[in-house]
């Protein structure tokens, strides 16, 4: 799937987990993981290239493909650990086209 090239999804999300055990949950759900800098994280799919970051709250944001379509890929792993989330997502236009929260 080609990539927008720059991102259009951003958020915060509000859990006790830490950055590693997140990008270990994204793993389980058959994405790749590595360590991108000392304290954070890249979560690699087909459908996204996404940097986990921070800390109270943990920030995700990355480019999405196909971002309408393929949004509930990127929270499912979420909603499976219970971790609250507030989305925003952008269309080529930089307009916001959905926000999520769970």
């Amino acid at each position: 799937m080609d990539f927008p090239d720059e991102s259009n999804l951003f958020g915060s999300l509000e859990t006790s987990l830490t950055r590693e055990r997140l990008a270990t949950l994204f793993a389980s759900f058959g994405w790749k993981v590595r360590k991108c800098s000392w304290t954070d994280y890249e979560v690699c799919s087909d459908i996204a290239e996404l940097v986990i970051e921070g800390e109270n709250p943990i920030l995700i944001h990355g480019p999405v493909a196909d971002l309408l379509a393929n949004h509930p890929r990127i929270i499912d792993p979420l909603s499976h650990a219970g971790v609250s989330y507030s989305l925003e997502c952008y269309d080529e236009n930089r307009e916001l086209v959905h926000l999520a929260r769970g």
